[in-house]
């Protein structure tokens, strides 16, 4: 056996000493480990891609709900305030009046809008696995909702500690804010959001035209160069 080690080894013509064969040896068993931890390495990536993409899923379902809460917070909100402005157009003092006293009165009905995916993918850390600009967009949006949100925090302060929450004067002024921020809100969705969760199931459009109008006109506002 050791004759036969010793022993050099011809291919093509031409002799392979031991040291040499050690050497290739090595070198494959290298490459070997290079390309295993490739492989690895690759079927982690897309792992985490396919993880991504579930949680990019998630969140279009949760623009969808947003969608639909800030439309229909829109149309109640401004039917009220109509009424409100009419009201007060035709000289009828609205200081002891309260909500109740309106047609279509359906209490404070908050949008109570959702960001639970958003928050899961930033706790857990999938925010690294979605492309820079996808990420950023998604900031930006949820950013801007969270003004909404803080004013649904507000206005459950206000209904459980203000016995005169429901007073006119006080409705005109809160659903006012809530009017003049919505249509930025959702404005976003459209502009930013659409293109963004298209493919992930957020296909959702502005059929509302009042709603839509100020939309259009405040996305004028936004510099679309920063995304």
């Amino acid at each position: 056996m050791l004759k036969y080690k010793r022993r050099a080894r011809a291919v093509k013509g031409r002799e392979i000493t031991t040291p040499v064969l050690i050497v290739l040896e090595v070198f494959a068993i290298v490459i070997g480990v290079l390309i295993g931890f490739m492989v690895n390495e690759w079927r982690e990536d897309r792992s985490n891609r396919l993880i991504a993409d579930k949680a990019l899923e998630s969140v279009a379902a949760e623009f969808r709900y947003n969608h639909q809460r800030m439309v229909e917070t829109y149309q109640y909100y401004t039917l009220i305030n109509d009424q409100i402005t009419a009201l007060n157009e035709s000289g009828e003092s609205v200081v002891s009046m309260y909500g109740y006293q309106l047609e279509g009165w359906r209490g404070a009905m908050p949008p109570m809008l959702r960001s639970s995916s958003y928050q899961m993918i930033l706790s857990t850390g999938i925010l690294k696995d979605i492309p820079f600009e996808a990420a950023n967009q998604l900031a930006f949006i949820y950013n801007l909702q969270s003004l909404l949100e803080r004013f649904d925090d507000s206005i459950i302060a206000s209904f459980t500690q203000d016995s005169g929450f429901t007073s006119l004067q006080n409705i005109y002024h809160l659903f006012g804010l809530y009017t003049e921020l919505i249509p930025s809100v959702i404005g976003s969705y459209q502009l930013i959001g659409t293109p963004l969760l298209h493919d992930y199931g957020y296909t959702l459009s502005v059929e509302d035209e009042r709603l839509k109008q100020e939309m259009d006109q405040q996305m004028t506002y936004f510099d679309m160069d920063q995304f």
